[in-house]
C-alpha cells in the first residue's frame, strides 16, 4: 500500500492511532477525533493531517471509521456524504450488519473489519474477520494485514453477528451473571480464596479481567448485536431448562454427555491441563 490518503475517523483513539502507527509508511495520514484540537494533539507528533471528520473524508482514498460501537453508524451517515463514491469505505467496529449497510450508502467500494485484539498487542498472529461487501479495493487491507502476519478470516455481516453474539456475547454476559451472583453471595475474596481451585482461579481472572476494561464496550457489544437478544433468551431459558433437569440423575446424566457432544472434549483437557499445572506451580511459587 503506497502513496494512499487514509483519513482515520476517530484516528484519536486507541486503535486509531494503532492503525495510524502502522499504516503511515508511504502514504499519507489524517485524523479527527471528539474535537479538532484533540486531533492536532495526536496528529502533530506523528506528522499526520487532522480536522473535523467531515472534512478530512474529502479527497481520501482510503476511509476507516474507528469510533465507539454506540456511534458508529451516526457518524458513517455524517461523513458519508463527503466520502469519494471510489473510496475504500472500512470500519473497525466489533458488530457488522448496521455499520456495513450504512457504509454501502455512500461508496462503491465497501469493507466491514473486526480486528479481535487489543490495540496494545501485535497484530501478528491476531485473528481479523472481514466483510468485503462492495468492490475490489478492499484487498488493499487485506495485503496490509497479511503484511503484518495477522490471521485472516472471510464471511458476511449476519453471519459475522451470529458467531460473534456466542464468541462475545454469550462469554460476556455470562461472565456478568457469574459475576452478579458472587457479588450477591457476601463472601470475601479472602473466604473464596481458601477454597479456590487453579479451574475457579481462571475463570474469575478472565471476569475480572473484563471488568477492568470500559462498560461501554462490553454494554455497546450487548446492545448493538442484533443477534444478541436472542442468545440472552436462551441463556436465561437453559437455566430454566438445567434448574429441573439437574434434580434427575438419569436425565441429568443424560444431558451432560448431550452437552459433551457440542465440543472438543479431549483437546480441552489437555489444553486446561496445562493451564492448571502452570497456575498450580505459579501458586506454589508464591
Amino acid at each position: 500500500m503506497i502513496d494512499q490518503k487514509i483519513a482515520i475517523v476517530g484516528g484519536t483513539g486507541q486503535f486509531g492511532q494503532h492503525l495510524g502507527e502502522r499504516l503511515e509508511e508511504n502514504n499519507e495520514i489524517v485524523i479527527s477525533g471528539s474535537s479538532v484540537e484533540r486531533a492536532k494533539e495526536e496528529a502533530e507528533p506523528h506528522g499526520w493531517g487532522y480536522g473535523e471528520g467531515k472534512e478530512i473524508v474529502k479527497g481520501a482514498d482510503i476511509v476507516i471509521i474507528s469510533v465507539p460501537i454506540a456511534v458508529t453508524v451516526d457518524v458513517i451517515h455524517e461523513v458519508g456524504p463527503n466520502v469519494s463514491d471510489s473510496a475504500l469505505l472500512c470500519d473497525v467496529t466489533s458488530v457488522k450488519q448496521k455499520p456495513v449497510e450504512a457504509m454501502k450508502q455512500y461508496s462503491d467500494e465497501v469493507l466491514g473489519m473486526h480486528p479481535m485484539y487489543a490495540p496494545s498487542n501485535s497484530i501478528k498472529g491476531q485473528k481479523i474477520v472481514m466483510c468485503p461487501e462492495k468492490g475490489k479495493k478492499w484487498s488493499v487491507m487485506e495485503e496490509f494485514w497479511e503484511e503484518h502476519g495477522a490471521d485472516l478470516h472471510f464471511t458476511d455481516p449476519k453471519s459475522h453477528d451470529k458467531a460473534t453474539s456466542i464468541v462475545q456475547g454469550l462469554m460476556h454476559f455470562s461472565e456478568l451473571v457469574m459475576a452478579d451472583v458472587i457479588r450477591k453471595s457476601e463472601l470475601s475474596t479472602d473466604e473464596m480464596n481458601e477454597y479456590s481451585t487453579p479451574i475457579y482461579q481462571l475463570i474469575t481472572d478472565l471476569t475480572a479481567r473484563m471488568l477492568n476494561q470500559k462498560a461501554e464496550l462490553y454494554g455497546s457489544i450487548q446492545n448493538h448485536n442484533p443477534e444478541i437478544e436472542d442468545v440472552r433468551e436462551e441463556v436465561v431459558d437453559s437455566a430454566e431448562e438445567l434448574r429441573e433437569v439437574i434434580k434427575d440423575d438419569e436425565e441429568f446424566s443424560k444431558k451432560f454427555e448431550e452437552l459433551g457432544e457440542s465440543f472438543d472434549l479431549e483437546g480441552a483437557q489437555e489444553r486446561t491441563d496445562k493451564v492448571i499445572e502452570f497456575l498450580s506451580n505459579d501458586v506454589r511459587d508464591d
